[in-house]
C-alpha cells in the first residue's frame, strides 16, 4: 500500500510540475494555472486520505512492523536498497505536507508577481515531492539525498522571492548551517555502512545491537547533531531567525510547518528507533540543552520588534519542548511530541500566513508601527486571535493536547525538567497576548508619542533629512520619504481585510487546529501502535 501510494504521489506531482510549465504555453491566463494546481493538490489529498485509511485498516502485524512489507524500487550489490514504506507516523506527516503546500499555493496567489508565479509554483511542488519521499524513505542513502535536496528549493525561494535586501545572506546561511550539520549525519551513515555493510533500515534495526557500545554512541551523536540543526536546538538556531525574516510568506510557512519537523521525524526513526537505550543514557544532557534553548528563546522573544522573529523564536521554544517529549522514553511523551509537531505545524504555519497578509497591507513588520488594525481588518483579527490561543496551548486547540501529554510524560521521567520546561507556557502566554495587543489594539507607545508632539518629531526628522539633501526645507509636520525605514508613512499603507484565497488558507489552519484539539483520537489512533513499538523495543 505504501509503495503504491508514494509512487502515485510522485507521478501526480511530476505531472503537476510538467503541467505548470506546459499550461503557461497553452493558456497564459493565471486563473487556469491556479485551477490546475488546486486540482493537483485535491488529487494528492484524496490519495493520501486513501493511504491513511489503508494504514488504519491494515492488520496488527503490519502496524507494529510497517517495514516488513517494504517494497524496494532499486537495489545493488552494495546493499543499498531504495524503497518506500508508510506507517501511521509517516502517513500523518505526509498529509500535513500536502495541506501546508495547499495553503502556500493559496497565499501566493496575491503575493507573488505574475511573471514569477510559475517558477514559484514549481519550487513548491519540488519541495512537496522531496519531503514526501523523506517521510517514506527506507534506506539511509535515500534519506540523506532527499534530506539535503529538500533544502535547495527553500534556498531558492528565500534568495529570489525574499522580502528584504538580506535574503541572499539568509539563503546562504541556511545552506551552510544545514550542510555542516549534515556532515555529522553522513559520518554516522558511513560508520554504519563500514561495519554492517548495508544502509537498509530494516537490516540496521536487526543488527544494530551487535555493534560496540562506543561506536553506537558515536553514531547516535552524529544523527542527533545532524537533525538538531533542523529542529533547531540552541546554539544551532541562528539560521532560522534570519531565514524566517527574509523568506516570503510561503517559505516561512514551510520552514515552521514542515521543514523543522524533518528533524523531529529523524529523531523518531533514527535515534529513538535505532538506539532506545542511548536515549535513556543521554536524556539528562539532551534535557539540559533543551531547557536552555526553551528558556533562552522564551526570554529573547520578549525583546524582539520584528513580528516574524517573535513567531520564529516561539517555534524554537515549541520544537525543543517536542524534543523533550520524544526522548522522555514514556509513551505519553512520545505521542504528545508527535501530536505537538502536527499542531505546531498548523498553528505556526497559520501565524506566518497572518503575518504575511498584514505585511502585504502595511509594508512593515516592526511591531510598534501597528495600531488598531482591528478596525480595518476585523476578520484577520478573529483568525489571528484563534491562532494565538493555539500558540499558548489553550484547551480545545491542538497544541494543548500535545503539551499536556508531553508534560505528563516528563513528570513521570524527571519532575525537575518538567517544572522548568513548563515555565515556557507562562512566557508563551505573555508574549503571544502582548503581540496580539500591539498589532490589533491601541498601541500605547504611538498614542503617547502623538500626545507628546509627533509634529515636532516629524519636523526634526525633516530638518535632518533636508540637511543631507542640500538644505531643502519642509514645512512643520511634513514628513519626507526618509530612507532606511526611519518614518513609516501611514498614507502609503493599503489597508484591507483578507481576500478569499487568504481567508481559505488561514481558515484551513484554524479548522485543523480545532479539530485536532477537540478530537485528538484522529491523530492518536494512527500513531499509538507505532509509538508503543518504539517504546517497548
Amino acid at each position: 500500500m505504501g509503495y503504491i501510494t508514494i509512487n502515485l504521489m510522485n507521478i501526480v506531482i511530476g505531472i503537476a510540475i510538467a503541467g505548470v510549465i506546459i499550461i503557461n504555453k497553452i493558456s497564459p491566463e493565471r486563473q487556469n494555472q491556479r485551477l490546475f494546481l488546486l486540482g493537483v493538490q485535491a488529487i494528492l489529498l484524496i490519495i493520501s486520505g486513501a493511504m491513511l485509511i489503508g494504514v488504519e485498516f491494515s492488520d496488527i502485524i503490519n502496524k507494529i512492523s510497517p517495514y516488513s512489507n517494504m517494497v524496494t524500487v532499486y537495489s545493488n550489490n552494495a546493499n543499498i536498497n531504495i524503497g518506500y514504506s508508510v506507517d501511521g507516523i509517516s502517513a500523518i506527516f505526509i498529509v500535513l505536507t500536502i495541506i501546508l503546500i495547499l495553503s502556500c499555493i493559496l497565499i501566493s496567489f496575491r503575493v507573488i508577481k505574475k511573471t514569477n508565479e510559475q517558477k514559484f509554483q514549481i519550487m513548491l511542488l519540488l519541495t512537496e515531492v522531496l519531503i514526501i519521499n523523506f517521510f517514506a524513505a527506507t534506506d539511509l542513502i535515500q534519506l540523506y539525498i532527499v534530506y539535503e535536496a529538500s533544502l535547495l528549493p527553500m534556498v531558492i525561494m528565500i534568495g529570489v522571492w525574499g522580502s528584504r535586501t538580506e535574503r541572499k545572506i539568509a539563503s546562504f546561511q541556511i545552506l551552510i548551517y544545514t550542510l555542516i550539520g549534515s556532515i555529522f549525519m553522513l559520518i554516522a551513515i558511513g560508520l554504519i555502512y563500514s561495519t554492517l555493510g548495508t544502509t537498509d533500515y530494516i537490516m540496521i534495526r536487526e543488527y544494530m545491537d551487535v555493534l560496540p557500545e562506543n561506536l553506537r554512541k558515536l553514531i547516535f551523536i552524529g544523527f542527533f547533531i545532524g537533525f538538531a540543526v533542523k529542529i533547531p536546538i540552541a546554539p544551532l538556531h541562528l539560521w532560522l531567525l534570519r531565514a524566517h525574516v527574509e523568506a516570503p510568506t510561503a517559505g516561512s510557512v514551510l520552514l515552521a510547518g514542515i521543514l523543522l519537523k524533518l528533524g523531529g521525524y529523524g529523531y523518531i526513526r533514527y535515534n529513538i528507533g535505532l538506539f532506545p537505550e542511548l536515549c535513556e543514557y543521554y536524556f539528562p544532557i539532551i534535557g539540559g540543552i533543551c531547557l536552555i534553548s526553551i528558556l533562552y528563546t522564551g526570554i529573547a522573544t520578549l525583546t524582539q520588534l520584528d513580528v516574524k522573529r517573535i513567531v520564529a523564536y516561539s517555534s524554537i521554544s515549541h520544537m525543543n519542548v517536542i524534543v523533550l517529549g520524544l526522548f522522555s522514553g514514556v509513551l505519553q511523551g512520545l505521542e504528545g511530541g508527535i501530536i505537538l509537531m502536527i499542531g505546531h505545524g498548523v498553528v505556526s504555519g497559520g501565524l506566518f500566513l497572518c503575518i504575511g497578509v498584514i505585511y502585504d497591507r502595511c509594508k512593515t513588520r516592526i511591531l510598534y508601527a501597528y495600531n488598531n488594525l482591528v478596525h480595518v481588518m476585523p476578520i484577520m483579527a478573529i483568525l489571528f486571535f484563534l491562532l494565538v490561543l493555539g500558540n499558548i496551548a489553550f484547551p480545545i486547540t491542538s497544541n494543548f493536547v500535545g503539551e499536556l501529554l508531553i508534560f505528563i510524560g516528563l513528570i513521570k521521567k524527571n519532575i525537575i525538567i518538567a517544572f522548568f520546561s513548563a515555565l515556557s507556557m507562562i512566557v508563551t502566554a505573555i508574549y503571544s497576548f502582548w503581540l496580539y495587543n500591539r498589532i490589533f489594539f491601541v498601541n500605547e507607545i504611538l498614542t503617547r508619542e502623538e500626545k507628546e508632539g509627533m509634529i515636532e518629531r516629524s519636523s526634526y526628522i525633516a530638518d535632518a533629512y533636508s540637511g543631507m539633501k542640500g538644505r531643502k526645507m519642509f514645512t512643520s509636520g511634513q514628513i519626507p520619504n526618509v530612507p532606511m525605514g526611519m518614518v513609516i508613512k501611514k498614507e502609503n499603507m493599503v489597508y484591507g481585510d483578507v481576500n478569499i484565497f487568504e481567508f481559505a488558507s488561514i481558515a484551513l489552519m484554524v479548522v485543523l487546529m480545532l479539530i485536532i484539539g477537540m478530537k485528538p483520537s484522529l491523530i492518536e489512533g494512527f500513531i499509538a501502535v507505532n509509538c508503543l513499538e518504539l517504546i517497548s523495543k
